[in-house]
């Protein structure tokens, strides 16, 4: 759909944003110069992956623009100071992050359209939020001078909104570290918080590159620029829509499901639901015949750890685990979907407390079985991460919540999962191919359990 209102975005200014420098000198942060890289740094996806967070602003709150953007930069260059990796560039070996603060990309820009205006086609049309992303030139021969961390804040006409986006390297910032950093440092602009600078303590950095050592296996590295990504590209325009599934929606879905041996989580029931509707819309786009289909799911390994030191821990630490769909094997039924989901979950879970060893060698499980699916031209393959009990709605930076989200690049069909603002619903923002969106609106099933925010 068109955008009736939003007009071209007008780029006022771009700067370096560097740590800020304390006045007591005893208490300076002596930070190492370089950062290495692990394992799941090396075996993620090498893009930069954005976040858009809408906030309508109210009149009498408002303070003038130059004093919003003062505001933001002090407190993010307070926040580097303690998140010293964002601030850094690739290492020329790509092993690590040389760490001379050498500053995140700050981008101040304004569009000349009405905040409500817009408000009101993007939540027909989330793609629209697109425009919003720092435009990133990421290319092999630059990655030793292109930030790890790109913010663009745009301001709606009349200050009747902003939009802050924030773009990360994949390759070194995670989903967790990424929405943490966001929530953090809305916790350290926001002066009705009063975060002082020494107690900033929200990520620790412990050696993973060490701990879980980079490979050298090149069969191995291949998916980290997959293939099916550039070939999506070339064939099929990717859209976004956003679904909103409330609690009673939930609950119905929970009945649907039946008896089982567990309680399924919201979660669990909302993918379950998901993905059988898109084996539906699958199966329509091949003429009727039901094929494998590979859900790839990221479990945070934060806090399924028995260690305390990984809780908040900096970087790419997380599994794509692997979940098949096998016509013959597992009906269509919900509940069969959910038990899939549940059972290998569950095992990935059981595995999780055991030696780091072995979780070196389940990642690369993993990852070998994602890559040899997603090469086989008769499988499909789709994602659904869930960001659900993360405070990403909570991010004040000062002027009060978002009131609309939006997530990653539209690379390939994925389903993101968010709390609705009150916290018992589900926000689903889901990337398909345009094709596999026109069939999925139109699902009985995705018209009757979602419904409009």
């Amino acid at each position: 759909m068109e955008s009736k209102v939003l007009t071209k975005i007008n780029i006022l200014s771009k700067n370096l944003i560097r740590s800020f420098p304390t006045s007591n000198h005893d208490n300076d942060v002596d930070h190492p110069k370089d950062y290495k890289l692990s394992f799941f740094d090396q075996i993620a996806l090498q893009m930069h992956v954005p976040i858009v967070l809408f906030y309508p602003i109210k009149y009498s709150t408002f303070p003038k623009l130059s004093i919003i953007h003062e505001q933001l930069e002090q407190s993010l260059s307070k926040l580097l100071t303690h998140v010293y990796p964002a601030s850094g560039r690739f290492a020329s070996d790509g092993q690590s992050i040389n760490c001379h603060d050498e500053g995140v990309l700050y981008i101040k820009a304004k569009v000349d359209s009405q905040f409500c205006d817009f408000l009101k086609d993007a939540q027909k049309d989330i793609d629209l939020a697109l425009n919003f992303c720092p435009k990133i030139n990421r290319n092999d021969s630059n990655l030793c001078t292109t930030p790890l961390v790109v913010v663009q804040v745009t301001e709606f006409a009349c200050g009747t909104g902003l939009a802050l986006s924030m773009s990360a390297e994949h390759a070194v910032i995670d989903g967790f570290t990424a929405l943490k950093f966001v929530y953090e440092w809305s916790k350290v602009s926001n002066m009705r918080i009063n975060i002082h600078s020494d107690k900033i303590n929200c990520f620790t950095f412990d050696d993973f590159g060490t701990i879980f050592p980079p490979t050298s296996d090149n069969h191995l590295l291949k998916r980290v620029k997959s293939p099916r990504d550039d070939h999506y590209h070339d064939l099929a325009e990717m859209v976004a829509r956003r679904f909103v599934i409330n609690q009673s929606v939930i609950s119905k879905l929970r009945e649907n499901v039946g008896v089982v041996y567990f309680r399924p989580s919201r979660v669990e029931l909302v993918i379950a639901f998901l993905w059988r509707a898109l084996i539906n819309v699958y199966r329509r786009k091949n003429n009727g015949r039901l094929r494998p289909c590979l859900l790839s799911v990221p479990v945070n390994l934060r806090g399924k750890i028995h260690s305390p030191r990984y809780e908040n821990s900096f970087g790419n630490f997380a599994l794509e685990v692997p979940v098949k769909f096998i016509p013959g094997e597992t009906e269509m039924e919900l509940q069969e979907i959910l038990l899939l989901i549940k059972e290998v979950i569950q095992k990935t879970n059981e595995s999780f407390v055991k030696s780091s060893n072995d979780i070196y060698s389940l990642a690369s499980k993993f990852h070998e079985e994602i890559q040899e699916w997603e090469e086989n031209e008769q499988v499909d393959v789709c994602m659904a991460s869930s960001l659900c009990r993360f405070p990403i709605n909570e991010a004040d930076f000062g002027w009060g919540k978002p009131c609309l989200l939006s997530f990653g690049l539209r690379r390939s069909d994925m389903f993101w999962l968010y709390d609705t603002q009150c916290g018992t619903g589900i926000v689903v923002q889901a990337d398909l191919k345009k094709d596999c969106m026109d069939m999925f609106e139109c699902d009985k099933d995705v018209l009757s359990f979602t419904c409009d925010e």
